[in-house]
């Protein structure tokens, strides 16, 4: 299977010429340092670029769950992206078809497929709890992100909308050959 999780930070270059000034180019460097480290499992470049109080608000991230269950607040936003590193699910592949940018704002808008252990997957209420048919899955849609900054170019948190999503199981032959080998 070919995946590659740096499509998540590098499918941004074909966009980087949409910055018009110094702000935009800072802000939008930001998200793609903060994307980088999201994929890399690397906090150090996820939690620097927000501001002390980031509010996430996220629908469509568990199945048949309406509403936002995005954290909010600089610990719950911590500990969810430790969760993201501990369970794995930061394996993520997110292309940037479109994205726009303004002093204050930048949106993107993209495929995304992201791979989850068994636990994970049925967790978000993908996959039943009592279905042990495997131990990989790869979700697979659409989202649409936005980002609002502060005026020191800190983002204030994400707003992320995901749509279209569908789950299949996934062999363990058709992990990518980087895949943790503690969750394999």
């Amino acid at each position: 299977m070919n995946f590659d999780a740096s499509l998540t930070y590098k499918s941004y270059e074909p966009h980087m010429h949409k910055a018009q000034n110094e702000r935009q180019r800072r802000q939008l460097d930001a998200v793609v340092l903060h994307a980088k480290g999201e994929v890399i499992a690397d906090l150090s470049l996820v939690i620097p670029s927000l501001c002390e109080d980031p509010q996430y608000h996220e629908f469509g991230v568990f199945n048949n769950v309406l509403g936002d269950t995005g954290p909010k607040g600089m610990k719950a936003v911590v500990e969810n992206y430790e969760h993201m590193v501990e369970s794995g699910s930061y394996v993520i592949e997110s292309i940037k078809d479109r994205l726009m940018i303004s002093d204050d704002e930048i949106m993107s808008d993209g495929s995304y497929r992201q791979i989850l252990t068994a636990a994970v997957a049925k967790e978000l209420g993908f996959v039943d709890a009592d279905d042990d048919s495997s131990r990989h899955y790869m979700l697979a849609g659409r989202t649409v992100v936005f980002w609002k900054f502060n005026d020191e170019g800190k983002a204030l948190g994400e707003d992320r909308y995901v749509v279209d999503a569908h789950i299949e199981p996934l062999p363990a032959e058709d992990l990518p050959a980087d895949y943790p080998d503690r969750l394999r």
